[in-house]
Protein backbone atom coordinates (compact mmCIF):
# COMPACT_ATOMS: atom_id res chain seq x y z
CA UNK A 1 0.00 0.00 0.00
CA UNK A 2 1.44 3.55 -0.69
CA UNK A 3 2.35 5.91 1.35
CA UNK A 4 -0.48 8.31 -0.01
CA UNK A 5 -3.25 5.41 0.45
CA UNK A 6 -2.34 4.64 3.55
CA UNK A 7 -1.73 7.50 5.16
CA UNK A 8 -5.54 8.84 3.78
CA UNK A 9 -6.67 5.22 5.29
CA UNK A 10 -6.24 6.51 8.39
CA UNK A 11 -6.87 10.38 7.67
CA UNK A 12 -3.39 10.97 8.83
CA UNK A 13 -2.84 13.34 5.98
CA UNK A 14 -5.27 16.33 7.49
CA UNK A 15 -4.00 15.25 11.16
CA UNK A 16 -0.26 16.37 10.31
CA UNK A 17 -0.74 19.56 12.05
CA UNK A 18 -1.82 17.64 15.32
CA UNK A 19 1.31 15.87 15.11
CA UNK A 20 3.54 18.40 14.46
CA UNK A 21 2.02 19.80 17.58
CA UNK A 22 2.02 16.71 19.94
CA UNK A 23 5.79 16.81 18.88
CA UNK A 24 6.69 20.13 19.60
CA UNK A 25 4.71 19.46 23.39
CA UNK A 26 7.38 17.02 24.15
CA UNK A 27 10.74 17.42 26.05
CA UNK A 28 12.47 15.17 23.33
CA UNK A 29 11.55 17.87 20.76
CA UNK A 30 15.01 19.66 19.78
CA UNK A 31 14.02 23.35 18.99
CA UNK A 32 11.46 24.50 20.64
CA UNK A 33 10.57 28.39 19.83
CA UNK A 34 12.36 27.48 16.56
CA UNK A 35 9.94 28.55 13.59
CA UNK A 36 8.95 25.81 11.58
CA UNK A 37 8.60 26.14 7.47
CA UNK A 38 6.91 22.96 6.87
CA UNK A 39 5.84 19.52 8.33
CA UNK A 40 6.49 16.73 5.89
CA UNK A 41 5.05 13.35 6.85
CA UNK A 42 7.99 11.12 4.36
CA UNK A 43 7.63 7.65 5.07
CA UNK A 44 4.94 5.13 7.16
CA UNK A 45 4.83 1.71 7.62
CA UNK A 46 1.91 -0.54 8.79
CA UNK A 47 3.49 -2.51 11.80
CA UNK A 48 0.27 -4.36 12.68
CA UNK A 49 -3.41 -4.29 11.05
CA UNK A 50 -6.11 -4.89 14.08
CA UNK A 51 -7.04 -3.50 17.14
CA UNK A 52 -5.07 -1.76 17.75
CA UNK A 53 -3.24 -1.07 14.35
CA UNK A 54 0.27 0.30 14.71
CA UNK A 55 2.11 2.40 12.29
CA UNK A 56 5.31 3.69 12.15
CA UNK A 57 5.02 7.82 10.86
CA UNK A 58 9.10 9.48 9.76
CA UNK A 59 8.02 13.15 10.05
CA UNK A 60 10.60 15.99 9.16
CA UNK A 61 10.36 19.04 10.76
CA UNK A 62 11.95 21.86 8.26
CA UNK A 63 12.64 25.38 10.05
CA UNK A 64 12.76 28.46 8.75
CA UNK A 65 16.45 28.90 8.56
CA UNK A 66 16.86 25.71 6.45
CA UNK A 67 17.65 23.24 9.58
CA UNK A 68 15.89 19.50 9.33
CA UNK A 69 14.96 17.12 11.50
CA UNK A 70 13.84 13.65 11.35
CA UNK A 71 11.33 12.39 14.37
CA UNK A 72 9.98 8.46 14.75
CA UNK A 73 6.44 8.37 15.67
CA UNK A 74 5.43 4.73 16.51
CA UNK A 75 1.30 5.35 16.50
CA UNK A 76 -1.57 3.40 17.68
CA UNK A 77 -5.11 3.36 15.65
CA UNK A 78 -7.88 2.54 18.17
CA UNK A 79 -11.29 2.70 16.98
CA UNK A 80 -14.05 5.20 18.58
CA UNK A 81 -13.68 8.22 19.66
CA UNK A 82 -10.69 9.02 22.41
CA UNK A 83 -11.45 7.55 25.79
CA UNK A 84 -10.68 8.22 29.18
CA UNK A 85 -8.97 4.72 28.77
CA UNK A 86 -5.79 7.06 27.49
CA UNK A 87 -3.62 9.53 29.16
CA UNK A 88 -5.06 12.79 27.13
CA UNK A 89 -1.14 13.83 26.91
CA UNK A 90 -1.17 10.52 24.33
CA UNK A 91 -3.70 11.15 22.32
CA UNK A 92 -2.31 13.28 18.75
CA UNK A 93 -6.08 13.16 17.66
CA UNK A 94 -9.23 11.96 16.71
CA UNK A 95 -9.88 10.85 12.79
CA UNK A 96 -12.69 10.08 10.55
CA UNK A 97 -11.05 7.72 8.18
CA UNK A 98 -12.35 4.69 5.84
CA UNK A 99 -13.02 2.28 8.99
CA UNK A 100 -14.11 5.24 10.73
CA UNK A 101 -13.45 7.13 14.03
CA UNK A 102 -10.51 6.67 15.52
CA UNK A 103 -8.09 7.92 18.18
CA UNK A 104 -4.56 8.58 17.06
CA UNK A 105 -2.44 7.63 19.49
CA UNK A 106 1.77 7.50 21.02
CA UNK A 107 2.49 3.81 20.73
CA UNK A 108 4.39 4.31 23.54
CA UNK A 109 1.69 5.43 25.74
CA UNK A 110 0.09 2.66 24.99
CA UNK A 111 0.67 -0.73 26.45
CA UNK A 112 -0.93 -2.88 23.79
CA UNK A 113 0.42 -0.62 21.01
CA UNK A 114 3.84 -1.22 23.20
CA UNK A 115 3.51 -4.51 23.11
CA UNK A 116 3.38 -4.98 19.29
CA UNK A 117 6.74 -2.98 18.97
CA UNK A 118 8.08 -5.35 21.17
CA UNK A 119 6.93 -8.20 20.07
CA UNK A 120 8.44 -6.84 16.26
CA UNK A 121 11.86 -7.03 18.28
CA UNK A 122 11.60 -10.64 19.70
CA UNK A 123 10.71 -12.13 16.63
CA UNK A 124 13.29 -10.30 14.52
CA UNK A 125 10.93 -8.77 12.23
CA UNK A 126 11.86 -7.18 9.08
CA UNK A 127 9.00 -4.86 7.78
CA UNK A 128 9.12 -2.91 4.53
CA UNK A 129 8.00 1.01 4.64
CA UNK A 130 7.19 3.16 1.16
CA UNK A 131 10.64 4.39 1.12
CA UNK A 132 12.74 1.77 3.39
CA UNK A 133 12.49 -1.21 5.55
CA UNK A 134 12.65 -1.07 9.31
CA UNK A 135 14.81 -4.14 10.47
CA UNK A 136 14.38 -5.45 14.26
CA UNK A 137 16.57 -8.56 15.82
CA UNK A 138 16.23 -9.18 19.44
CA UNK A 139 18.07 -12.87 20.35
CA UNK A 140 18.08 -11.88 23.66
CA UNK A 141 14.39 -10.79 24.13
CA UNK A 142 11.57 -13.21 25.27
CA UNK A 143 8.58 -13.11 22.42
CA UNK A 144 5.21 -13.89 24.23
CA UNK A 145 4.78 -9.45 25.05
CA UNK A 146 1.72 -9.00 27.44
CA UNK A 147 0.41 -5.76 27.77
CA UNK A 148 -0.06 -5.41 31.30
CA UNK A 149 3.74 -6.28 31.83
CA UNK A 150 4.46 -3.41 30.04
CA UNK A 151 5.35 0.62 31.75
CA UNK A 152 6.97 3.55 30.96
CA UNK A 153 10.12 4.60 33.18
CA UNK A 154 8.74 7.68 34.11
CA UNK A 155 11.72 10.34 32.42
CA UNK A 156 12.12 11.13 28.84
CA UNK A 157 14.74 13.10 27.46
CA UNK A 158 16.38 12.38 24.03
CA UNK A 159 14.23 8.81 24.14
CA UNK A 160 11.29 7.11 25.25
CA UNK A 161 11.41 4.61 28.04
CA UNK A 162 9.65 1.85 28.52
CA UNK A 163 10.26 -1.39 31.07
CA UNK A 164 8.62 -4.94 30.73
CA UNK A 165 8.34 -6.79 33.38
CA UNK A 166 11.07 -5.37 35.96
CA UNK A 167 13.56 -7.61 33.35
CA UNK A 168 13.59 -5.31 29.76
CA UNK A 169 14.07 -1.75 29.07
CA UNK A 170 13.44 -0.36 25.77
CA UNK A 171 14.45 3.02 24.60
CA UNK A 172 13.03 4.50 21.32
CA UNK A 173 14.84 7.11 20.20
CA UNK A 174 12.32 9.92 19.07
CA UNK A 175 15.12 11.82 16.83
CA UNK A 176 16.22 9.68 14.02
CA UNK A 177 19.77 10.62 13.14
CA UNK A 178 21.28 10.48 9.82
CA UNK A 179 23.92 8.02 10.54
CA UNK A 180 24.81 4.87 12.95
CA UNK A 181 23.81 5.76 16.57
CA UNK A 182 26.27 6.81 18.94
CA UNK A 183 24.65 4.40 21.32
CA UNK A 184 24.56 1.80 19.77
CA UNK A 185 28.36 2.11 18.43
CA UNK A 186 29.28 2.31 22.22
CA UNK A 187 27.35 0.12 24.30
CA UNK A 188 27.92 -3.19 21.54
CA UNK A 189 31.67 -2.13 21.25
CA UNK A 190 32.17 -1.60 25.05
CA UNK A 191 30.53 -4.94 25.67
CA UNK A 192 32.94 -6.82 22.95
CA UNK A 193 35.89 -5.21 25.09
CA UNK A 194 34.75 -7.06 27.86
CA UNK A 195 33.75 -3.59 29.96
CA UNK A 196 30.76 -5.28 31.79
CA UNK A 197 29.83 -2.00 33.56
CA UNK A 198 27.35 -1.30 30.41
CA UNK A 199 24.15 -3.20 29.52
CA UNK A 200 24.55 -5.27 26.82
CA UNK A 201 22.01 -4.67 24.19
CA UNK A 202 19.12 -7.32 24.05
CA UNK A 203 17.27 -6.22 20.45
CA UNK A 204 17.35 -3.69 18.41
CA UNK A 205 15.18 -1.95 15.39
CA UNK A 206 16.75 0.06 13.00
CA UNK A 207 15.31 2.17 9.99
CA UNK A 208 17.20 2.03 6.45
CA UNK A 209 16.62 3.54 2.72
CA UNK A 210 18.46 2.21 0.31
CA UNK A 211 21.99 4.02 -0.42
CA UNK A 212 22.17 5.11 3.24
CA UNK A 213 23.53 4.18 6.91
CA UNK A 214 21.49 2.28 8.90
CA UNK A 215 19.79 4.15 11.50
CA UNK A 216 18.69 3.50 15.29
CA UNK A 217 15.20 3.25 16.34
CA UNK A 218 14.86 1.04 19.33
CA UNK A 219 17.16 -0.50 21.60
CA UNK A 220 16.59 -3.01 24.48
CA UNK A 221 18.70 -3.37 27.15
CA UNK A 222 18.71 -5.39 30.67
CA UNK A 223 16.38 -3.49 33.18
CA UNK A 224 18.69 -3.31 36.44
CA UNK A 225 15.53 -2.82 38.46
CA UNK A 226 17.07 -2.71 41.81
CA UNK A 227 19.65 0.33 40.45
CA UNK A 228 19.79 3.33 41.90
CA UNK A 229 20.82 6.59 40.02
CA UNK A 230 24.03 8.08 40.93
CA UNK A 231 22.33 11.62 41.15
CA UNK A 232 19.73 10.09 43.44
CA UNK A 233 22.48 8.55 45.94
CA UNK A 234 24.25 11.21 45.89
CA UNK A 235 21.43 13.98 46.98
CA UNK A 236 20.47 11.84 49.61
CA UNK A 237 24.00 11.57 51.14
CA UNK A 238 23.93 15.44 50.96
CA UNK A 239 20.37 15.58 52.56
CA UNK A 240 21.59 13.76 55.41
CA UNK A 241 24.22 15.78 55.88
CA UNK A 242 22.99 19.08 55.65
CA UNK A 243 20.44 17.96 58.46
CA UNK A 244 23.29 17.10 60.50
CA UNK A 245 24.95 20.48 59.49
CA UNK A 246 21.58 22.35 60.84
CA UNK A 247 21.52 20.98 63.87
CA UNK A 248 24.81 20.77 64.81
CA UNK A 249 26.34 23.42 62.97
CA UNK A 250 29.39 23.07 60.23
CA UNK A 251 31.98 25.57 62.25
CA UNK A 252 35.71 25.83 60.06
CA UNK A 253 36.51 24.06 56.89
CA UNK A 254 38.57 21.28 58.96
CA UNK A 255 35.12 20.48 60.81
CA UNK A 256 33.13 20.83 57.76
CA UNK A 257 35.42 17.98 56.25
CA UNK A 258 35.42 16.06 58.97
CA UNK A 259 31.57 15.62 58.92
CA UNK A 260 31.74 14.14 55.43
CA UNK A 261 34.33 12.15 56.31
CA UNK A 262 32.17 10.31 59.20
CA UNK A 263 29.01 10.72 57.83
CA UNK A 264 27.03 7.48 58.04
CA UNK A 265 25.29 7.83 54.64
CA UNK A 266 28.88 9.16 53.18
CA UNK A 267 29.19 9.09 49.45
CA UNK A 268 32.85 9.03 49.30
CA UNK A 269 33.09 5.21 48.76
CA UNK A 270 30.91 5.16 45.87
CA UNK A 271 32.75 8.48 44.54
CA UNK A 272 36.08 6.72 44.85
CA UNK A 273 34.61 3.20 42.97
CA UNK A 274 32.91 5.48 39.86
CA UNK A 275 36.45 7.00 39.69
CA UNK A 276 38.06 3.78 39.17
CA UNK A 277 34.91 2.09 36.76
CA UNK A 278 35.49 5.45 34.84
CA UNK A 279 38.92 4.66 33.95
CA UNK A 280 38.19 0.95 33.16
CA UNK A 281 35.43 2.56 30.49
CA UNK A 282 38.56 4.63 29.04
CA UNK A 283 40.90 2.31 29.43
CA UNK A 284 38.33 0.05 27.44
CA UNK A 285 37.89 2.73 24.84
CA UNK A 286 41.81 3.24 24.06
CA UNK A 287 42.07 -0.66 23.69
CA UNK A 288 42.49 -2.67 20.78
CA UNK A 289 39.52 -4.45 20.91
CA UNK A 290 38.03 -1.40 19.41
CA UNK A 291 36.86 -1.36 15.56
CA UNK A 292 39.40 0.78 13.76
CA UNK A 293 36.60 3.96 12.74
CA UNK A 294 37.10 4.72 16.69
CA UNK A 295 40.57 3.59 17.35
CA UNK A 296 42.18 6.06 19.64
CA UNK A 297 44.79 8.47 18.60
CA UNK A 298 47.94 10.67 20.35
CA UNK A 299 46.50 14.09 20.59
CA UNK A 300 48.50 16.35 18.56
CA UNK A 301 49.51 19.77 19.10
CA UNK A 302 46.68 20.57 16.13
CA UNK A 303 44.16 18.71 18.37
CA UNK A 304 45.17 20.63 21.00
CA UNK A 305 44.85 24.01 19.19
CA UNK A 306 41.64 23.12 17.82
CA UNK A 307 39.81 22.72 21.15
CA UNK A 308 41.16 25.66 22.70
CA UNK A 309 39.97 27.33 19.54
CA UNK A 310 36.59 25.94 20.31
CA UNK A 311 36.07 26.16 23.89
CA UNK A 312 36.97 29.94 22.69
CA UNK A 313 34.36 30.22 20.49
CA UNK A 314 31.73 28.83 22.81
CA UNK A 315 33.05 31.45 25.50
CA UNK A 316 32.96 34.19 23.30
CA UNK A 317 29.49 32.84 21.84
CA UNK A 318 28.21 33.05 25.73
CA UNK A 319 29.44 36.45 26.21
CA UNK A 320 27.77 37.72 23.01
CA UNK A 321 24.10 37.64 24.66
CA UNK A 322 22.95 39.96 26.91
CA UNK A 323 21.86 38.49 30.36
CA UNK A 324 23.00 40.76 33.17
CA UNK A 325 24.26 37.83 34.84
CA UNK A 326 26.84 37.57 32.30
CA UNK A 327 28.52 40.97 32.84
CA UNK A 328 30.91 39.22 35.52
CA UNK A 329 32.09 36.94 33.59
CA UNK A 330 32.80 39.39 31.05
CA UNK A 331 34.93 41.08 33.51
CA UNK A 332 36.87 37.48 33.78
CA UNK A 333 37.19 36.18 29.92
CA UNK A 334 40.95 36.57 30.07
CA UNK A 335 40.89 34.63 32.85
CA UNK A 336 39.01 31.78 31.84
CA UNK A 337 40.96 32.08 28.76
CA UNK A 338 43.86 31.47 29.95
CA UNK A 339 42.57 28.00 31.10
CA UNK A 340 41.53 27.21 27.03
CA UNK A 341 45.05 29.14 25.69
CA UNK A 342 47.02 26.58 29.12
CA UNK A 343 46.03 23.35 25.97
CA UNK A 344 48.35 25.07 23.44
CA UNK A 345 51.65 24.56 25.82
CA UNK A 346 51.16 20.75 26.88
CA UNK A 347 53.97 18.43 25.23
CA UNK A 348 52.31 15.61 25.40
CA UNK A 349 48.44 15.26 25.79
CA UNK A 350 47.63 11.33 25.89
CA UNK A 351 45.36 9.75 23.84
CA UNK A 352 41.96 11.01 21.67
CA UNK A 353 39.36 8.11 22.27
CA UNK A 354 35.70 8.35 21.97
CA UNK A 355 33.98 9.35 25.14
CA UNK A 356 30.81 9.05 26.97
CA UNK A 357 30.60 12.79 25.89
CA UNK A 358 27.91 13.69 28.39
CA UNK A 359 28.65 12.15 31.64
CA UNK A 360 27.30 13.00 34.86
CA UNK A 361 25.82 11.33 37.83
CA UNK A 362 22.28 10.71 36.23
CA UNK A 363 23.81 9.18 33.48
CA UNK A 364 25.26 6.38 36.22
CA UNK A 365 23.16 3.35 38.50
CA UNK A 366 24.23 1.49 41.39
CA UNK A 367 23.29 -1.81 41.45
CA UNK A 368 24.01 -4.30 43.82
CA UNK A 369 27.16 -5.63 42.09
CA UNK A 370 28.47 -1.96 41.52
CA UNK A 371 28.19 0.60 39.17
CA UNK A 372 26.69 0.74 35.47
CA UNK A 373 27.21 3.42 33.04
CA UNK A 374 24.36 4.42 30.95
CA UNK A 375 23.08 6.52 27.78
CA UNK A 376 25.80 7.09 25.16
CA UNK A 377 24.18 9.42 22.75
CA UNK A 378 26.68 12.17 24.14
CA UNK A 379 25.69 16.28 24.31
CA UNK A 380 22.20 16.75 23.08
CA UNK A 381 23.40 19.94 21.53
CA UNK A 382 25.95 18.81 19.40
CA UNK A 383 25.71 16.75 15.85
CA UNK A 384 26.28 13.11 15.07
CA UNK A 385 30.07 13.75 13.54
CA UNK A 386 30.84 15.94 16.50
CA UNK A 387 29.71 13.12 19.57
CA UNK A 388 31.16 10.51 17.48
CA UNK A 389 34.84 12.12 17.03
CA UNK A 390 37.59 11.38 19.30
CA UNK A 391 38.02 13.50 22.19
CA UNK A 392 39.95 13.90 25.47
CA UNK A 393 38.92 11.14 27.92
CA UNK A 394 39.40 13.89 30.61
CA UNK A 395 36.32 15.44 28.90
CA UNK A 396 34.18 13.11 30.51
CA UNK A 397 36.13 13.67 34.19
CA UNK A 398 35.09 17.00 33.35
CA UNK A 399 31.36 16.31 32.93
CA UNK A 400 31.11 13.92 36.30
CA UNK A 401 33.72 16.36 38.75
CA UNK A 402 31.32 19.13 37.79
CA UNK A 403 27.88 16.73 38.65
CA UNK A 404 29.73 16.59 41.85
CA UNK A 405 29.77 20.06 42.10
CA UNK A 406 26.02 20.33 41.05
CA UNK A 407 24.76 17.69 43.30
CA UNK A 408 26.19 19.77 46.46
CA UNK A 409 24.36 23.00 44.95
CA UNK A 410 21.27 21.02 44.06
CA UNK A 411 20.45 19.34 47.43
CA UNK A 412 21.28 22.72 48.94
CA UNK A 413 18.67 24.50 47.22
CA UNK A 414 15.65 21.91 48.11
CA UNK A 415 15.92 23.10 51.39
CA UNK A 416 13.68 25.51 53.01
CA UNK A 417 14.85 28.43 52.64
CA UNK A 418 17.06 29.31 56.10
CA UNK A 419 18.57 32.50 57.61
CA UNK A 420 21.27 33.57 55.74
CA UNK A 421 24.63 32.70 58.23
CA UNK A 422 22.98 29.22 58.03
CA UNK A 423 23.02 29.39 54.14
CA UNK A 424 26.44 30.52 54.04
CA UNK A 425 27.45 27.57 56.45
CA UNK A 426 25.53 24.81 54.46
CA UNK A 427 27.26 26.24 50.96
CA UNK A 428 30.50 25.68 53.39
CA UNK A 429 29.58 22.25 54.13
CA UNK A 430 28.38 21.09 50.58
CA UNK A 431 31.62 22.78 49.06
CA UNK A 432 33.13 20.05 51.33
CA UNK A 433 30.95 17.45 50.53
CA UNK A 434 31.95 18.54 46.79
CA UNK A 435 35.79 18.56 47.28
CA UNK A 436 36.21 15.48 49.11
CA UNK A 437 34.06 13.72 46.30
CA UNK A 438 35.88 15.21 43.90
CA UNK A 439 39.22 14.20 45.56
CA UNK A 440 38.37 10.55 45.89
CA UNK A 441 36.80 10.11 42.05
CA UNK A 442 39.76 11.90 40.88
CA UNK A 443 42.38 10.36 42.77
CA UNK A 444 40.55 6.25 42.03
CA UNK A 445 40.48 7.47 38.29
CA UNK A 446 44.46 7.78 38.08
CA UNK A 447 45.21 5.52 40.18
CA UNK A 448 43.52 2.88 38.07
CA UNK A 449 44.83 4.07 34.87
CA UNK A 450 48.48 3.74 36.03
CA UNK A 451 51.27 4.19 33.43
CA UNK A 452 48.90 3.73 30.62
CA UNK A 453 49.69 6.65 27.70
CA UNK A 454 45.61 7.60 28.17
CA UNK A 455 46.69 10.85 29.85
CA UNK A 456 49.63 13.28 29.12
CA UNK A 457 52.68 11.49 30.96
CA UNK A 458 53.28 15.02 32.56
CA UNK A 459 50.82 15.43 36.14
CA UNK A 460 51.08 19.55 35.51
CA UNK A 461 49.80 18.72 31.65
CA UNK A 462 47.12 16.16 33.37
CA UNK A 463 45.93 18.92 35.44
CA UNK A 464 45.61 21.35 32.67
CA UNK A 465 43.89 19.51 30.40
CA UNK A 466 40.97 18.57 33.10
CA UNK A 467 40.80 22.20 33.71
CA UNK A 468 40.32 23.47 30.39
CA UNK A 469 37.40 20.50 29.44
CA UNK A 470 35.87 21.88 33.29
CA UNK A 471 35.90 25.21 32.10
CA UNK A 472 34.34 24.30 28.94
CA UNK A 473 31.72 22.52 31.01
CA UNK A 474 30.98 25.39 33.00
CA UNK A 475 30.43 28.01 29.61
CA UNK A 476 28.00 25.14 28.28
CA UNK A 477 26.38 25.03 31.56
CA UNK A 478 26.27 28.55 32.03
CA UNK A 479 24.39 28.92 29.01
CA UNK A 480 21.98 26.27 29.11
CA UNK A 481 21.00 27.59 32.55
CA UNK A 482 20.30 31.09 31.34
CA UNK A 483 18.41 29.17 29.03
CA UNK A 484 16.01 26.87 30.73
CA UNK A 485 16.66 27.32 34.46
CA UNK A 486 17.57 30.81 35.43
CA UNK A 487 17.82 30.82 39.07
CA UNK A 488 20.74 27.64 38.60
CA UNK A 489 23.23 29.58 37.22
CA UNK A 490 25.01 30.82 39.70
CA UNK A 491 26.40 27.77 40.51
CA UNK A 492 28.43 27.33 36.89
CA UNK A 493 28.77 30.80 37.06
CA UNK A 494 30.89 31.03 40.48
CA UNK A 495 33.06 28.54 39.37
CA UNK A 496 34.36 30.47 36.18
CA UNK A 497 34.66 33.19 38.49
CA UNK A 498 36.41 31.46 40.45
CA UNK A 499 39.19 29.74 38.51
CA UNK A 500 37.14 26.38 38.89
CA UNK A 501 37.75 23.78 41.98
CA UNK A 502 41.18 21.16 42.87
Amino acid sequence: MSRATLLSRHDLEQAAPALLAYLQRQRWFGSRGRPVARFELEDVATLREGEPTVLLVLATVVYEDGGRERYSLPLGVRPGPATEFFDREKVITETAGEAGPAAVVDALGDPESSAVLWELLATGACLPTEAGELRCRGDGIAPGVEPASIRPLGREQSNTSLVRGDTELLKWFRMVEEVRSPELEMTEALTRAGFAAVPAPLGVAEYQRPGTEAVLLALVQPYLHNGTEGWALALSSLRDLYAGAEEQGVGDDATALRHVEEQGATFLPESARLGEVTAEMHLALASDAMPESMRARPVTAAMLGAWADAMTRELDQLLSGTDPALEPLRERRAAVLEGFEALRRIDEGGLAIRVHGDYHLGQTLRTDTGWTVLDFEGEPALGVAERRALSSPLRDVAGMLRSLDYAAAAALAERTEPDPEVVEELQRQGAAWADANRRLFWGAYLARVGDHPLLPRSAEDTLSLRRAWELRKAVYEVGYELGHRPDWVGNPLRFLLEGGRP
